[in-house]
């Protein structure tokens, strides 16, 4: 089973270099779900002891037997839509920072531990825009910017 679906991904990675309009890489679930990886960021997939790994990032793990099909095409099929300019935007620049964009201009940034003390404390900067330092430790965290907030867990 192993080899056969190495040997499949090899020969979807021949098709690719033949064919350079494809684009996109997508996995469709039983549930339903699909999502589709963009391919010119070069994917990695592994498979190991039945799970599919895409990128080695633990949220794109797909357990075989969940998985439908995947195919490649031209066009993004998880039916993400283009978020508006406006919208608060707060993205994982690397294990130990995040970015927040799109908030105000000086608007407060805090970071708060599940004990209700401040670990980090900025304001953003005329665009919107204040990169977050996450704590050493692991844990759960609140971000806040202005009134909104989030959740973050650091494994």
């Amino acid at each position: 089973m192993v080899k056969r679906i190495i040997a499949i991904l090899g020969m979807a990675g021949c098709l690719l270099c033949a064919n350079a309009t494809k684009n996109y890489m997508t996995i469709e679930q039983l549930n339903g779900s699909k999502y589709s990886f963009l391919l010119d960021e070069n994917p990695v997939i592994t498979y190991e002891n039945g799970i599919l790994v895409v990128n080695g990032n633990a949220t794109t793990q797909y357990s075989i037997e969940s998985i439908k099909n995947y195919h490649f095409t031209e066009n993004d099929e998880t039916a993400v839509k283009n978020q508006k300019s406006e919208t608060l935007r707060i993205t994982t620049l690397d294990e130990s920072s995040l970015q927040v964009q799109n908030a105000k201009a000086s608007e407060k940034v805090t970071l708060v531990n599940v004990n209700g003390q401040a670990v980090f404390s900025a304001s953003t900067d005329n665009e919107g825009s204040a990169i977050v330092t996450l704590p050493a430790q692991k844990g759960v965290y609140v971000l806040t910017v202005g009134t909104q907030s989030i959740k973050v867990i650091r494994k």
